[in-house]
């Protein structure tokens, strides 16, 4: 999880905001971390550096454009007081980085007036803020405030055994469609996608690992060199034969198919789809 969403963050595309649940209360701010890290970063293409002075201000808790929001003056949940003044906070300008991150924790502590106070900031946030709601479960939280979030679960949804094995098959075929796609051939794209009409189970799967070659090529395209799919050779195939705009193209038509997997779309319409949206990017 932590890898997909540095990689949205490189290509400009992590939602606004942002529900983390599941896992642990430490894992769930350990990512929150890196991500507000990764978007107050000053380097150009590699996020996070590291190195930088706005990395290392992250790294000391020190950022001022990296805001905590919790329970105060000893409460037990985060009240409608300091949400509105959270919400107040968001109008203001970042002081140093293009971007501003609230990172909400425990969000699930919001009782219903305080999550109703959230809505408005959600539904017109500043273009420059970042909101990332830490919770057990989005059960949580209202369906209101889910609507305009995107969620993200840091817990596997099969065994850790059956998880390592699939995650294999899974980066095997994302290499495989990637090969396709380098090839420029409709062709074999089809014939790569022909493995879904037996393995749809893993398509989720095999789209988030498509997903980051082709953030790593749309990287290998600015001249970066962070590399995070793990198929730095088949990156660099799809760099060398597509323009960033192509490559684009290639990630939109993977976070749609995505969402109408989610959407449990009919079976032969989205591996249907799935080769016509990726093949406009050819």
């Amino acid at each position: 999880m932590r890898e997909k969403l540095l990689g949205l963050v490189a290509l400009d595309r992590l939602p606004h905001a942002c529900v983390l649940e599941s896992g642990t209360a430490e894992e769930r701010m350990a990512l929150a971390k890196d991500l507000a890290k990764a978007l107050v970063c000053k380097s150009g293409v590699d996020r996070p550096c590291n190195t930088c002075d706005a990395c290392r201000k992250a790294d000391s808790g020190n950022h001022p454009d990296i805001l905590y929001v919790g329970p105060e003056n000893g409460r037990k949940t985060i009240s409608v007081e300091t949400v509105r003044n959270m919400r107040d906070n968001a109008y203001v300008l970042p002081n140093e980085a293009d971007r501003k991150v609230y990172i909400i924790d425990p969000a699930d502590t919001m009782q219903d007036y305080a999550q109703n106070a959230l809505l408005k900031i959600l539904e017109e946030p500043p273009t420059y803020a970042t909101f990332l709601l830490l919770c057990t479960t989005k059960a949580s939280l209202l369906p209101t405030v889910l609507s305009r979030t995107a969620v993200y679960s840091l817990s596997p949804v099969v065994g850790a055994d059956q998880s390592d094995g699939q995650l294999e098959e899974a980066k095997g075929l994302a290499a495989e469609l990637a090969k396709a796609l380098a090839s420029g051939s409709e062709t074999s794209l089809l014939a790569a996608t022909s493995a879904f009409e037996k393995k749809y189970e893993l398509l989720p799967l095999v789209l988030e690992q498509l997903g980051l070659i082709l953030r790593d090529a749309l990287v290998a395209g600015s001249g970066g060199e962070q590399m995070i799919s793990g198929a730095g050779k088949s990156a660099g195939s799809l760099s060398a034969r597509y323009s960033n705009a192509q490559l684009l193209t290639m990630v939109e038509a993977v976070e749609d198919i995505t969402t109408a997997l989610a959407l449990h779309a009919n079976k032969n319409l989205t591996l249907s789809r799935l080769v016509s949206r990726l093949a406009a990017g050819m």
